[in-house]
């Protein structure tokens, strides 16, 4: 998928278009975890961190985690932008192993993003990444119920937080998918 057309994806906001377009198929896995990344991996948090950080690291052997912002005050173009560059990475190096859309924070106006926006970016994500690399919905912005329609739509990854009560096995079944712990 070239950039236009990715811009284009994004900016449509078409979930189930992007679904297709992601190639999301019925069934399969999602993996998950509780708590932090592991100590020694690059993670980005919150905000994007620089691509040259992650390729540092990458150096380095050490993998990483990125971020992408969209939803408030992201545009289409650096969404798809941020999107290609680290399939790019994951390409030449092997050690990004997971991408986080993460929603920006919005206000009285816009909230950070709307749910089509969710599930567009997530799809737009899987459909331009390595297959390896896992695409993770941000669980503390979303919540289980966006982290779960998510993987109905090309999330492969959960990394709940320790103090959340619900069950990702269920939450999993419901979308037609079975968790697996990583």
């Amino acid at each position: 998928m070239d950039r236009d057309q990715l811009i284009t994806l994004i900016a449509d906001a078409d979930p189930l278009a992007a679904a297709r377009v992601a190639g999301v198929a019925q069934g399969g896995t999602v993996t998950f975890a509780h708590g932090p990344d592991p100590a020694g991996w690059l993670v980005d948090g919150e905000d994007e961190g620089a691509i040259d950080a992650h390729r540092a690291a990458h150096a380095e052997g050490r993998p990483s985690v990125a971020v992408v912002r969209y939803g408030a005050g992201a545009a289409p173009e650096a969404i798809a932008d941020r999107l290609l560059a680290l399939a790019a990475l994951a390409e030449a190096t092997g050690l990004l192993r997971a991408v986080v859309p993460v929603p920006g924070e919005g206000g009285a106006n816009r909230p950070g993003s709307w749910g089509v926006e969710d599930l567009v970016v997530i799809a737009a994500a899987r459909a331009v990444l390595p297959a390896q690399v896992a695409v993770r919905p941000c669980w503390p912005r979303i919540g289980a119920p966006g982290a779960q329609v998510a993987a109905a739509f090309g999330a492969t990854d959960w990394q709940i937080p320790d103090e959340d009560p619900n069950d990702p096995v269920r939450l999993a079944a419901a979308v037609g998918r079975t968790a697996v712990p990583r």
